[in-house]
């Protein structure tokens, strides 16, 4: 590159000498001699506007390669308060301004804000003092174009500002930071001493400074969003199923958060004279026992839409209905009992051939409204519910038999289609002027006359995406139906159904042919075991077919000779 521009000066060069040389030697003629002169001039003039142009040049290009090395420097860095400092070094130092800031627009209110400004101290400290240029800002923030001012203090569009004449600024120069042409901020550099501080070259090479920068910005701002979802997510999973954690991060507008009123089903379950039990085992074993008991407790928490909402010693707690509702929370709740129960039988076996400490549970149940929500301080706060109805909760806990759930007449109503329970003897709890009825669960309901006289029906299996909508409510759920015939189906759900409710289908079969709002009757509703989120698999009797619908999925199944039951146990 240096070749290519110094010989052109070389040959330029060569040229003027030879002339200056006849001049100087007398040998060009009278008559030719003005006009020689004037090529010589020429010439010399030519000659000096080619040497600024290529000084020009020469200065564009180290400024350039100075962008370059800045967008590097810039690019590497994802901390957002060390980026935003760097920036604005970087910009005092490339442009020659005696101060600056850089304000970005808050994303909820669209106002500007300042993150980080250089010498003005003073103005920072006093806000009635920070006027300077908010037209300026506020006027490239709007329109997205650069402004530039080589005396404020006559230029018309800012002398009439009292700031601009009480800051004695003369240079003044403000930028967008843009993204795909959305203004996120700005970065606005002043000169109160020196008039023509800045230049058209300037703002140019400050507005392409900008562009480095606005995406280094955004960057940082992307990372700055997966680091907080990352920690966000890894808190919410101590207490809430992965499927659970998923909703909140995708779906934040279904969470329930923050100290509300909401309807839900607590469980208590706690382990029966667990001091003494502690008292026969080193602390290790004891220890150990626990870990594996509360894992498996926290999977079945979780498996059955849970909040594992905390651990109390030897106590857990867990939440059926929040942060994300669901109208099915005593139902679950009551389920989850079963199912630790259950497990912890699996366990005892285990414990017990190995010499390892093991103990029974109790387990309570109710359900109620209670205040939800992020409760503590803001430097250490956990996800709980707290109400006269949590507290009650734990007090029928403490009534329950070991290993049997007890459940409060308000959780028994919400399910009494779907198990077995003996009504226990009143009891009089903490807090309460009244006797609280309460009921033990002794097994889960079968559906009604389940094999008996039950009509079978030629399925065909099939994968078929379908949507449902539970009777009175609004919220639509996803379903993949796995068989079908012209009594019923059977499909498997996120959203699990209980037995007895009525639901309405929208399907299209592989022949194309469409059922929309076809209505049926859940006769069957238990989760997968083979799947970590809580899967259900439900068996849907129709309920409201017509001879078109019944003929359309007779045809569909005509080839289907294997009978299959519609039907899984709970």
């Amino acid at each position: 590159m240096n070749i290519s521009i110094q010989n052109p000066f070389t040959i330029f060069e060569t040229h003027l000498k030879n002339i200056h040389k006849l001049l100087s030697m007398n040998e060009v003629s009278q008559d030719n001699l003005p006009m020689v002169k004037d090529t010589f001039w020429e010439l010399l003039k030519s000659y000096q506007a080619l040497k600024n142009e290529t000084a020009r040049m020469e200065k564009s290009k180290k400024e350039m390669e100075t962008i370059v090395e800045i967008g590097k420097a810039i690019n590497s860095v994802l901390d957002m308060d060390c980026l935003l400092n760097l920036i604005m070094d970087m910009v005092i130092k490339v442009v020659g301004a005696e101060r600056g800031f850089l304000m970005l627009k808050d994303k909820e209110t669209g106002e500007l804000l300042v993150k980080v400004a250089r010498n003005m101290e003073e103005e920072l400290k006093d806000k009635t003092l920070f006027t300077i240029s908010s037209g300026i800002t506020s006027r490239v923030a709007r329109e997205g174009k650069a402004i530039l001012s080589t005396d404020a203090q006559t230029d018309e569009r800012f002398c009439a500002q009292a700031s601009v004449m009480d800051h004695n600024l003369r240079s003044l120069m403000c930028v967008p930071l843009k993204i795909k042409e959305e203004v996120i901020g700005i970065i606005y550099a002043d000169n109160r001493m020196v008039s023509g501080a800045f230049t058209e070259e300037s703002i140019e090479l400050l507005t392409t400074f900008a562009n480095q920068a606005a995406i280094s910005i955004e960057n940082a701002r992307l990372y700055e969003n997966v680091v907080n979802e990352t920690k966000i997510r890894m808190n919410l999973q101590r207490y809430l199923s992965p499927n659970i954690v998923n909703d909140i991060i995708t779906k934040k507008e279904n969470i329930v958060l923050g100290g509300e009123r909401v309807e839900c089903s607590i469980l208590f379950a706690d382990i029966c004279g667990f001091t003494s039990i502690s008292a026969k085992f080193p602390p290790e074993r004891i220890v150990q026992t626990l870990n594996e008991y509360f894992s498996a407790m926290a999977k079945i928490i979780f498996g059955n839409q849970g909040t594992l909402d905390k651990f109390i010693g030897d106590c857990v707690m867990a939440v059926f209905g929040a942060p994300i509702f669901t109208p099915y929370s005593a139902r679950n709740a009551v389920k989850t009992g079963l199912d630790m129960l259950r497990k912890l039988e699996d366990l005892q076996k285990k414990w017990e051939s190995g010499g390892n400490p093991s103990f029974s549970v109790r387990i309570g149940i109710n359900t109620g409204e209670v205040i939800a929500g992020n409760i503590g301080s803001p430097d250490r706060m956990d996800y709980t519910v707290v109400g006269d109805n949590a507290n009650l909760a734990s007090r029928i806990e403490s009534y329950a038999r070991p290993m049997t759930v007890l459940i409060s007449e308000s959780t028994y109503v919400k399910i009494k289609d779907m198990v077995v329970a003996k009504k226990m003897k009143p009891i009089m709890v903490k807090g309460k002027s009244w006797p609280i009825t309460t009921y033990e669960i002794t097994g889960i309901q079968a559906p009604e006359e389940k094999g008996k006289n039950k009509r079978r029906f030629v399925r065909k299996n099939v994968s078929i995406f379908a949507t449902f909508k539970i009777t009175n409510h609004s919220k639509t759920n996803q379903c993949i139906i796995q068989n079908i015939s012209t009594g019923g189906l059977l499909i498997s759900s996120r959203m699990g159904v209980p037995v007895g409710e009525k639901i309405l289908l929208d399907f299209t079969l592989q022949d194309n042919n469409i059922f929309g709002g076809i209505e049926g009757k859940v006769v069957q509703s238990s989760p997968l075991k083979d799947k970590q989120s809580s899967y259900f698999k439900m068996g849907i009797e129709f309920t409201s077919l017509n001879n078109t619908h019944i003929e359309k999925i007779s045809n569909f199944t005509v080839n289907q000779t294997q009978s299959q039951e519609t039907y899984v146990n709970l």
